[in-house]
């Protein structure tokens, strides 16, 4: 058996349990996952997904919020780390991967019956295949159909990533999408786009940058990841980007390579030389 508790954002979340399924169905293991509610990914997985695999839905967002469920998620991740023959941190998968590689990981895994793991990233290498399980919940298909029946043949789906990630600010600067933008346009006549940002700013920029452009934007007015909606609007702008017929993304951003897994498309990664 794999326990896997993946942590942090929605996108590390993801790759944490896609990966812990691809070793789980490697190693022919049950997978159970800890899925919890808290700073940076305040939801439900079953309001995200359908899942073919067991969740555990835990809180972590501290006795003054939910006492009750906080008290519960501690006592089910005590009951569930009793189970198991070995307990990894975050720190002791990084350290592995680190020195032995995801070949190390995997090796620790088989080794042990049962393991109970906590992981913001991968356990192993991803592709489109690795991420064929993952569903949206009927709520987030209902949700997400006005700006998924915009989306073309022709549809470039463009990610920018601002707020707390510098190197995506750094790396990617809106010139250089606006320019790459242009270039589509002019490649294959009638491409729209498909603009996800965490920063309103963005839209407003682009819009003057190309105003012969079409731009089309998930305007939910919400961009707080902190709650439930925020996140609900996140994962819907993620399956979006997977239903374009390319994705220009940002420099080192899991919101922009997961999409691309999630649609088997071409990921072209907006960056300085």
């Amino acid at each position: 058996m794999i326990i896997i508790e993946p942590c942090a954002g929605l996108g590390n979340k993801l790759l944490g349990m896609s990966s812990a399924y691809a070793v789980a169905q490697k190693l022919n293991r049950e997978l159970i996952v800890m899925w919890k509610r808290e700073v940076g990914c305040n939801v439900k997985a079953e309001e995200l997904f359908d899942l073919p695999f067991r969740v555990i839905e835990i809180s972590e967002n501290g006795y003054s919020k939910e006492p009750v469920a906080h008290f519960r998620g501690n006592q089910l991740k005590k009951k569930w780390r009793a189970k198991a023959d070995r307990f990894l941190e975050c720190g002791d998968v990084e350290a592995i991967k680190k020195q032995k590689g995801y070949e190390g990981l995997l090796a620790v895994i088989e080794k042990e019956p049962v393991i109970y793991i906590k992981s913001f990233g991968p356990l192993c290498e991803l592709d489109a295949a690795s991420l064929a399980f993952l569903k949206p919940s009927a709520g987030i298909l209902q949700k997400g159909e006005p700006l998924f029946s915009q989306l073309g043949a022709k549809t470039v789906g463009v990610h920018v990533r601002r707020t707390d990630h510098t190197e995506a600010i750094a790396n990617s600067p809106l010139s250089l999408f606006a320019d790459k933008m242009r270039q589509e346009m002019m490649e294959v006549p009638g491409t729209d786009f498909f603009v996800a940002t965490d920063d309103e700013g963005v839209k407003r920029e682009l819009r003057e940058a190309l105003p012969d452009a079409k731009l089309i934007f998930h305007d939910s007015g919400i961009i707080d990841r902190n709650s439930k909606e925020g996140i609900c609007d996140a994962y819907i702008e993620m399956l979006a980007l997977s239903r374009c017929r390319k994705i220009l993304g940002s420099y080192n951003s899991t919101f922009s390579l997961l999409p691309s897994y999630i649609g088997d498309i071409p990921l072209e990664v907006v960056k300085k030389d």
